[in-house]
């Protein structure tokens, strides 16, 4: 393991092609999911235009917000996705290349469990400030680095957690190493808040363009 931008860990996995909730989830899986939801519930306001960042095969963040009647109108990109609906646009590709989508034409770009996957995470972070509107918000979470050794005990221990997941994992950030990933990606160092969450095991952001 060596510290880059953040701690990076060299694998020799193949680049995946099946997205998150594609196979069935732990009970324990889909709980984690549900925290994370709630987590940036309260920065998603009523009416907005929204992108989630690796929505998972079914888009459950996004399904979840048209449940609470707070969107109207949302994107998903992963890769591989569901059919669309009449109020989600479900889009196939990579979140760590050029998105085919205009320059700031969101409100709110998510990406929960996202950036420790993929592999250009620097393009995935200029792409989000592309698309974002003028005072837009970008919403992260991700493992810190101090939660790796406890996310494999239950992935490869105990077995109550994806063992595929946590395997893709490439890299764990703290908070000055993910902050500094922001700013190198446009977003100004005083719009920026990362915090700790989950007793330290997540990491939070909240970046406005």
């Amino acid at each position: 393991m060596c510290y880059l931008h953040a701690f990076e860990i060299q694998t020799k996995t193949t680049m995946r092609n099946l997205s998150w909730g594609q196979t069935k989830n732990s009970l324990l899986d889909r709980i984690i999911e549900k925290l994370r939801h709630n987590k940036i519930l309260k920065h998603v306001k009523k009416g907005v235009v929204i992108l989630d960042l690796g929505c998972g095969y079914n888009a459950n963040l996004l399904n979840y917000l048209l449940r609470k009647k707070i969107i109207e109108t949302a994107f998903g990109i992963d890769l591989s996705v569901n059919k669309s609906s009449r109020n989600i646009r479900l889009i196939k590709g990579r979140s760590d290349k050029e998105i085919q989508l205009p320059t700031e034409s969101f409100d709110v770009i998510t990406g929960l469990a996202l950036i420790e996957h993929v592999k250009y995470p620097e393009i995935m972070l200029k792409e989000a400030y592309r698309l974002l509107k003028k005072n837009g918000i970008l919403l992260l979470t991700t493992p810190s680095y101090i939660s790796k050794p406890i996310l494999e005990f239950l992935a490869f221990r105990l077995k109550i957690i994806s063992g595929k997941e946590i395997a893709d994992h490439k890299r764990y950030y703290d908070r000055i190493s993910l902050k500094n990933d922001l700013v190198k990606a446009g977003f100004k160092p005083r719009k920026i808040t990362v915090k700790y969450f989950q007793l330290g095991f997540n990491l939070l952001v909240i970046a406005k363009k």
